[in-house]
């Protein structure tokens, strides 16, 4: 099967493939999730990751306050996409 047939049957390509890194990231480490959740700019340039988020992504995730857990982040994070479009 070819990646456009397998994307099609799928839905879309990701569109937010380093949102997607972020949030595994911090899921698998709390420490960045603490950090994500406190002070999301800090974490975003921290050296010890990498991550190509574009200015409006990063608008995004700042935008994202009083989350309880990086689970309620991801849920506000990705409501704030749709609204996006």
């Amino acid at each position: 099967m070819e990646n456009a047939d397998l994307l099609a049957r799928l839905g879309s390509a990701r569109r937010y493939p380093d949102l997607e890194r972020l949030i595994c990231a911090a899921a698998l480490n709390p420490d960045l999730a603490t950090r994500l959740l406190s002070d999301p700019a800090a974490a975003l340039d921290l050296p010890e990751y990498v991550f190509r988020i574009s200015p409006a992504e990063r608008a995004l995730i700042l935008s994202i306050q009083g989350a309880s857990d990086i689970y309620e982040f991801a849920s506000r994070l990705h409501e704030a996409i749709q609204q996006r479009g």
